[in-house]
């Protein structure tokens, strides 16, 4: 049983995180087209249907998170999100970015929001979410 205020702090996390998804998320939306065609430049294969899955985890998941709905579904689709924005960034890569943390603030950035999100996945929204209301 959690009290009020570690409540009140997972209230707060989920905002702040979804804070960080959901700008990006609606100008990846209102872009679509840009978005889609910075894919096929990237050589990815089925770039609308990568697009149209890559948007929506980053528009809907973050508004899932704010309301707490499906947590565990919600932490896995924005994990596996950001991953995937990881390797269109850096590519196979990533591994010497691991030897090199001050060159690549925004490398290590992502990885803990993905620790984050395992918070969330493994503590669940708390109290003050829609899944708990029910």
């Amino acid at each position: 049983m959690l009290t009020r205020s570690e409540d009140a702090a997972l209230l707060l996390g989920r905002v702040l995180i979804a804070a960080l998804f959901l700008p990006s998320g609606y100008s990846k939306l209102m872009n679509f087209s840009a978005f889609a065609a910075s894919l096929t430049a990237k050589g990815m294969p089925y770039p609308t249907i990568i697009t149209g899955v890559l948007v929506a985890a980053e528009f809907l998941g973050p508004l899932a998170l704010i309301i707490g709905l499906w947590p565990r579904w919600t932490a896995l689709a924005l994990i596996g999100f950001t991953a995937a924005m990881l390797w269109l960034t850096y590519g196979p890569s990533m591994t010497g970015l691991v030897f090199r943390p001050r060159q690549n603030v925004e490398f290590f950035q992502n990885l803990a929001i993905i620790g984050g999100l395992l918070m969330y996945f493994a503590c669940g929204p708390g109290v003050w979410s829609r899944t708990r209301l029910r």
